[in-house]
């Protein structure tokens, strides 16, 4: 396997097994100990590839640095950030029928939810 394609591999196994968006810089320190020698630049162009074929998706929110996430087709979610230290969590499921609170002859076409507050990190 190419040298790169490790690397690669390596860094969507670390964001599997995490199991929650994270950072570049969460990225390298991870998967640093999977593939040694990793650099900050190299999980950027890595992170561009899987974004780019689909195995990965970018979450941009504003206030927060952008995050990373294994893409799974069909997985809606939403998020909590933590307003101290900037992690970010994946809530399960959809937290309700929005339709209810529409303008009448309005209509979804989607959505995104984020909740802020304190990880329990932080809170302690």
């Amino acid at each position: 396997m190419p040298h790169k394609t490790q690397q690669r591999s390596s860094i969507l196994e670390v964001m599997e097994e995490l199991g929650r968006p994270v950072t570049p810089s969460e990225l390298l320190k991870h998967a640093s100990v999977k593939s040694p020698g990793l650099g900050l630049a190299t999980v950027y162009r890595a992170l561009k590839q899987l974004v780019k074929t689909g195995k990965s998706r970018k979450i941009e929110i504003s206030g927060v640095p952008p995050h990373y996430e294994v893409f799974h087709k069909n997985d809606h979610h939403h998020f909590f950030v933590c307003e101290e230290c900037l992690t970010m969590s994946v809530l399960d499921g959809c937290i309700g029928n929005f339709n209810k609170i529409l303008p009448a002859g309005c209509r979804i076409k989607s959505h995104e939810v984020v909740i802020y507050g304190e990880c329990k990190d932080c809170v302690n």
